[in-house]
């Protein structure tokens, strides 16, 4: 059965630019070079941090869900680098960072870390799963943390993990999807958060030991 992630919408067209000098930061220790991994937009990456996000259209019954969001964020790329997310409030015109549209609807994102900036309905998360994937009805605190993970992992410049060139040939055939990062900051990951080949889906919401390394050398520890 194809993973869920397979439905989801990613289209951006970027330019390639130098290895930013913060992804040059060691990796940690017990790390070898046949394990790393990850593959990014490189002028993609946030100059600045904190990163705001806003919320188009939040509502009192979604409270929860939007509070599982965050959760998601602050738990996986947060608690594992130097990224830090500010904000959640409802966004107002013009508003910086991250616009987050509530949609039933595939989640996606539309566009690589930084070239979401004030960019309308950036990032679209479903909380219902009425239409699309209506399975996450049964597990859809699960399904809310897992995917935005997931587009989170977009909203900071990572690309498809499968899009690589030295991903299994079956894994690309079959899941390459949207944008293809410029630079692989490491080697090839199976069991990344951004891989759709993941035998876990969406890597069951949590990053991978090498998805970890790679956020640390693009954005720091």
């Amino acid at each position: 059965m194809k993973h869920l992630l397979g439905s989801f919408l990613l289209v951006a067209s970027l330019i390639a630019a130098p290895m930013p000098a913060a992804a040059q930061s060691a990796r940690p220790a017990g790390v070898t070079d046949d394990q790393l991994f990850g593959t990014v937009v490189r002028e993609s990456k946030w100059l600045t941090m904190p990163i705001s996000v806003c919320w188009e259209n939040p509502g009192a019954d979604d409270q929860q869900y939007r509070a599982i969001t965050r959760s998601a964020v602050e738990e996986t790329w947060e608690r594992y680098s130097s990224v830090r997310f500010t904000g959640w409030g409802a966004c107002v015109n013009d508003a910086p960072g991250i616009h987050v549209r509530i949609a039933e609807e595939g989640p996606h994102t539309k566009a690589l870390g930084r070239y979401l900036d004030q960019m309308p309905a950036g990032t679209v998360l479903n909380f219902t799963f009425k239409d699309w994937s209506p399975g996450c009805q049964k597990t859809k605190d699960f399904c809310v943390y897992a995917i935005a993970a997931h587009e989170f992992g977009h909203a900071l410049g990572f690309a498809h993990e499968q899009n690589r060139e030295d991903a299994p040939q079956q894994c690309r055939d079959e899941n390459k999807q949207g944008t293809t990062g410029d630079y692989n900051v490491t080697k090839y990951d199976p069991n990344s958060i951004m891989n759709y080949c993941n035998p876990q889906w969406n890597g069951d919401g949590k990053l991978s030991p090498l998805d970890i390394e790679a956020v640390r050398k693009f954005y720091g520890n």
